[in-house]
């Protein structure tokens, strides 16, 4: 009898030390997922704010940038503030156009860029194929346009953010174009000669 009633004590209090062992591992589980969950949710407003100052866009203006398929926009001859750095203007023809850096840094493969050179008589959708970075400064892109022989009709963008500075070579069964851009200006030329660095290589 006397060793039935120690028996009944022990497996009591085995019990009783495996419910502790049990609520305090819950409770450590428990603690560790919410201060997961805060961990998470914290990280996020971080994860956003290093993005944003990135590409030094300010928070209410980056669901506009995403959004834009535009790549470039006319403006007018007249407000080019960047005249004396742009070589290709020296001939004094072309398309002058305003061009955001920033976008293009905001699209990924499969995306639509639409590019809108009506004094060429060129308004065309292009799809991004390819994103290659080159180094940490330099960016380049390759696309394909929605209409003719891909082989022929196509884009590159090349920018480097250090630089401001961005070359884009389109080509197209109606004609192949150059544009260069700095400070985000720049211009648009038909593509006789390219343009060389110093390596007389075309960009």
């Amino acid at each position: 009898m006397l060793k039935f009633i120690k028996l009944l004590i022990l497996l009591a209090i085995i019990i009783i030390v495996i419910a502790i062992i049990y609520y305090y591992f819950k409770h450590t589980i428990v603690a560790q997922s919410i201060q997961n969950e805060k961990n998470n949710n914290s990280s996020a407003p971080f994860l956003l704010k290093n993005n944003l100052e990135n590409l030094n866009i300010i928070k209410e203006n980056v669901d506009i940038t995403k959004k834009e398929t535009i790549l470039f926009k006319e403006i007018e001859h007249k407000n080019l503030k960047n005249r004396e750095t742009l070589p290709l203007l020296k001939n004094n023809k072309g398309i002058i156009i305003s061009y955001d850096q920033n976008m293009i840094k905001t699209k990924n493969i499969g995306d639509m860029l639409k590019f809108r050179m009506l004094e060429y008589g060129l308004n065309r959708s292009g799809e991004i194929i390819d994103i290659e970075k080159i180094d940490d400064d330099i960016l380049r892109l390759t696309g394909k346009f929605d209409q003719g022989i891909s082989e022929q009709n196509f884009f590159t963008i090349v920018q480097s953010k250090k630089d401001q500075y961005t070359i884009i070579q389109i080509y197209s069964d109606k004609g192949n174009y150059v544009a260069e851009i700095i400070n985000g200006e720049g211009i648009i030329q038909r593509m006789d000669q390219g343009i060389h660095n110093a390596d007389g290589l075309i960009f």
